[in-house]
This record gives structure tokens, C-alpha cells and sequence, in this order.
């Protein structure tokens, strides 16, 4: 109705001038900058202490050494009196001036360890800031990866569709680019798949660089069994797609087995440990077990394989070597990451092998 009697109608709110009040600076947090009156407060502080602290106690030491080996008679009032007159002042200076130099020093010092402290807090706050744009990125690639090829997927469905309606299913005329749709259909949908496992991957990625760059968890009561059922469904749905494992909790298949495991922890960190854990069994042996307990205020919960085993102290001693460290091999870094994130929740994680025989880990909580 405005535009048909010659109104236009304002397109979103007015600019404001530059000088208007109403506008206001967009600015990222700024370190916080070292506070430079320490090595002041410093030599005050020293100063002070040794003249009316150290110097008053040099002289009743002095009084007690002279009692002892009977120079004189135990006078402490008098002696911290003494000590303030007239003719005391060289020793009084003296005092005055060690006591600031070194607390002008211990100043200095401790103005560096709080330098050194938010110098560090920056460094982690901009490491925050580049995993979190990394997410962001890849998030963003992928997302942008599965809609074109979702998009090519139903213009060929389309184009397959309109090729049948138009000559049927066998075309009159040979070569013809027609006969090779459902081997590009099979292709898109291929494409398809690849794209809907590397999204879901990278989300995966995404969550494991979370959870080792985050600096507090956020445990409350969750049911754990949906987070161990999610995790054997992504990891025999892509990993293992191609194996045929076998999976039980308490005794049940675990498609079948319903309960409730009930304790604090954090979703995100509980994901990344129980998925190392069962990606682990699952790469070794075809027959997984869970089994579950509550003993002592804590839960434990163990994953069982019947791999081929190994000897736990092997174990142990690549863990702790440094050429095991660089090497970074898959399975021993999900063990690391796994002990990293247990130690941060004030879990732990005990280990059962026999070689031949099978592999036993049992990740303990507090409840």
C-alpha cells in the first residue's frame, strides 16, 4: 500500500552519524596489564620489616646471647627501647637499607611470576581462539561438502527419472550418455556416503579438540548407558562397518539391553574416553563385552575383547617412553588421550591382558 502511493519504505534501521553516542566499539578482550608498583610496595614493605621487625629482634637476640653466657641481665623491653634511640640511627640505616633492597627484589620477582601467569593465560586464550576458528573452518567445509553433493544427487535422481519417463528403461539409441546414469547414480551416492562419514568424523575431531583444549568440565548427572550405546553404534556404523563384531552389555546384545547407569560426569569428555576405549577392542577382537558395577561410591565400567592380548608391562613401558611419545601410534594415542581426560575428571583406568587370551580395561569413576 506504501509503495503504491509513492512511499518507500525505509530498508532496515537508520545509520547513525559517526559522532552519535548511540554507536559503540566492538573490541576483543585485552590482557590484563601487570600491575608495576610491586617492586615499590616491595621496598616499603622491607623497609618497614626490618625496622620495626628485624632490627628489635637482632637486639633481644643479642640480650638472650649475653643472659645465656652471663654478660648481662635479660632486659627485653629495655633492649627493643634501646634499640630506637639516637644513637642507634647507623645501625637503624643499615637495616633500613637491606630491608629495601631486598624487598625492592622479592618486588621484582614476584612482579615477573605474574607476568609470566598472564603472558601464559593470553598464550591460552589464543590457542582457544584458533582451535575454536579451526572448528569453525572444517565445520563449515564439510557442511558446505554434503550439501553439494546432496544437490548432484537429486539433479541426477531427476535427470535418471526424466531419461525412464521419456524413452523408458532401454534406450533406442546406443552410447547414448543415458546408459551410464546408474553407474554415476551408484557414484553420487557413494560421494554421498563418503561425505556423511568425513562430516560426522570431523565432528568427532572437533569434539576431541574441545574437550583436550577446554580448561574445566561441567560433570552433572547423566545417564551413562545412551553415551556407550551412541558409541558402539557410530563406531560398527563407520569405523567398523566392514567387521563383524559382536557386542554385549552385562551379559545382553546391546541392542536389546535397556537400564539406567546414573552419575556425574561430563558428556563430551565421557564420549571421547568410552569411544577410544571400544575402538580399541573392537580393532583387536570380533567379541566386545561391557559389563558395569557400583562398588564403593565409585562405578566401574570394563570393556572385554578376545584379541590376541599383549603383556601389560610391555604396555606400560611404551607409554612411557619418549620414542613412543614422538611416534604417536593410533592406538597407544587414544590410550594417552584417554589417561589425559581421566586425570582431568578424577577417574582412572586399569588394564588385564594375557597374550592369546584377550584384553581387559576397566574405567573407574567417582560417583
Amino acid at each position: 500500500m506504501e509503495a503504491m502511493n509513492g512511499i518507500e519504505k525505509p530498508w532496515g534501521p537508520e545509520l547513525p552519524d559517526s559522532d552519535s553516542p548511540e554507536r559503540q566499539r566492538l573490541d576483543l578482550p585485552r590482557p590484563p596489564s601487570t600491575p608495576r608498583f610491586y617492586p615499590v610496595l616491595g621496598l616499603l614493605l622491607g623497609a618497614a620489616a626490618s625496622i620495626f621487625i628485624g632490627h628489635p629482634l637482632a637486639m633481644v637476640a643479642l640480650n638472650i646471647q649475653e643472659y645465656i653466657n652471663n654478660q648481662s641481665p635479660l632486659e627485653l623491653t629495655h633492649r627493643i627501647l634501646h634499640s630506637y634511640s639516637i644513637r642507634m640511627w647507623p645501625m637503624i640505616s643499615l637495616y633500613f637499607l637491606s630491608g629495601a633492597v631486598f624487598g625492592a627484589g622479592f618486588g621484582k620477582i614476584y612482579q615477573k611470576l605474574v607476568e609470566n601467569r598472564l603472558h601464559i593465560e593470553h598464550l591460552y586464550q589464543e590457542f582457544e581462539l584458533q582451535v575454536a576458528s579451526l572448528r569453525h573452518h572444517y565445520k563449515n567445509m564439510t557442511i558446505g561438502i554434503q550439501g553439494f553433493s546432496q544437490r548432484i544427487k537429486r539433479k541426477v535422481t531427476d535427470l535418471t527419472r526424466d531419461v525412464n519417463q521419456c524413452h523408458g528403461q532401454e534406450c533406442p539409441i546406443d552410447n547414448c550418455f543415458c546408459r551410464n546414469l546408474p553407474a554415476l547414480e551408484r557414484d553420487v551416492n557413494t560421494m554421498v556416503d563418503t561425505t556423511q562419514r568425513l562430516n560426522e568424523t570431523l565432528e568427532k575431531e572437533l569434539i576431541l579438540l574441545k574437550v583436550l583444549t577446554g580448561s574445566t568440565l561441567v560433570p552433572q548427572p547423566r545417564d551413562f548407558y545412551p553415551v556407550l550405546a551412541g558409541a558402539i553404534q557410530d563406531l560398527l556404523g563407520l569405523r567398523f562397518r566392514d567387521k563383524l563384531i559382536e557386542v554385549e552389555i552385562n551379559g545382553k546384545p546391546y541392542a536389546k539391553f535397556s537400564g539406567s547407569l546414573i552419575f556425574n560426569f561430563d558428556l563430551a569428555t565421557m564420549q571421547v574416553i568410552v569411544e577410544n576405549i571400544l575402538s580399541n577392542a573392537m580393532k583387536f577382537g570380533d567379541q566386545v563385552r561391557v559389563v558395569t558395577k557400583e562398588v564403593n561410591n565409585r562405578v566401574a565400567i570394563s570393556i572385554m575383547d578376545n584379541g590376541p592380548g599383549f603383556e601389560v608391562s610391555e604396555l606400560k613401558k611404551q607409554l612411557l617412553s619418549l620414542r613412543e611419545r614422538r611416534e604417536a601410534k593410533s592406538t597407544k594415542l587414544g590410550l594417552k588421550v584417554s589417561l589425559h581426560l581421566l586425570e582431568k575428571c578424577g577417574g582412572a583406568l586399569y588394564v588385564w591382558s594375557k597374550p592369546g587370551i584377550g584384553s581387559a580395561f576397566t574405567l573407574e569413576f567417582p560417583k
